[in-house]
């Protein structure tokens, strides 16, 4: 019959059930590489990791809001091209009629042309992307042209950008509070005026003398001229903003590397703290065991 060994069974018992819960942790820890499965097991650390983790979700949203706007950036270049090629085609061809090597039935048939590719180009700048009109600035929801629009003449002889339905201001990627990066182009640039009112100028003659494809012819130079400026504005915005994903992909390396020094363990030491803890629950069962076959005869 055991009867003084019973309170320090229960001793020993408890001692047992700390070192099998230290071993389990120290098991855990091993497997999943971490210190804590909770922000509560990193005690004054928590605070450091919280932030840093926060920081790193900005990052990555910052990051995609980049990426976003450079396919943006990247679909408006190359639709501005397009219209490059549309413009430099028609000014070619009323080069041709300037110089007399068109006939009049050529010329209906570059009026007729010239509708085409007006009808083109304002498709172009209403392109979407995704979900959003690229060439409306902020007001990314409304298709920038409507040349039916009750404000615009379509045989105005000065500029008129009474087309424009979009917004006033560019579409931006907000850095910080304080900071931010415009991009795109709005379809009432002045390059697209006039590409716009040189083809009208075509459309719309009631006849087509040399004035009036000189006209036409001078507002088409101008606006490749101004197309190639805006290209290279584009480029610019989108090597602005390919920085900002560098710099943040470059940032979120760092954190991660500082937020894994507070969060993971080293692997050796891990496993170090295993085989001693497996050691002292070995010895705790032995020493129990040896508890249990105690008894009050032995010292009788």
């Amino acid at each position: 019959m055991r009867v003084s060994t019973a309170g320090m069974n229960g001793q020993m018992i408890s001692q047992a059930m700390k070192v099998q819960s230290n071993y389990a942790e120290a098991l855990d820890r091993q497997s999943s590489g971490l210190k804590s499965s909770s922000l509560s097991g990193l005690a004054g650390q928590a605070g450091a990791a919280v932030s840093l983790q926060a920081d790193i979700e900005r990052s990555e949203q910052l990051a995609t809001q980049a990426e976003n706007a450079v396919s943006k950036v990247e679909t408006a270049y190359s639709t501005v091209d397009t219209i490059v090629d549309d413009a430099e085609y028609i000014r070619s061809a009323i080069a041709g009629a300037i110089d007399g090597a068109e006939d009049s039935s050529t010329l209906a048939t570059l009026q007729s042309t010239a509708a085409g590719y007006l009808e083109d180009i304002v498709g172009l700048l209403n392109t979407k992307f995704a979900d959003s009109y690229l060439f409306s600035g902020g007001a990314a929801q409304t298709a920038p042209i409507d040349l039916s629009d009750t404000d615009y003449s379509a045989t105005s002889a000065t500029a008129d950008t009474g087309y424009y339905q979009g917004g006033g201001n560019p579409a931006t990627v907000m850095l910080d509070s304080d900071s931010s990066i415009s991009y795109g182009v709005t379809a009432d640039a002045s390059a697209f005026e006039e590409t716009i009112r040189a083809l009208q100028t075509i459309v719309n003659a009631s006849s087509l003398d040399t004035s009036t494809l000189q006209t036409a012819y001078d507002l088409l130079s101008s606006a490749v001229s101004g197309l190639g400026s805006i290209q290279e504005d584009l480029s610019s915005q989108a090597n602005a903003l390919n920085s900002v994903i560098d710099n943040q992909t470059e940032f979120q390396i760092y954190a991660n590397e500082a937020l894994e020094s507070l969060t993971s363990v080293d692997v050796a030491e891990a496993s170090a703290v295993v085989s001693q803890q497996e050691v002292l629950l070995q010895a705790s069962f032995a020493t129990l065991s040896s508890l249990k076959s105690v008894s009050l005869l032995d010292y009788i």
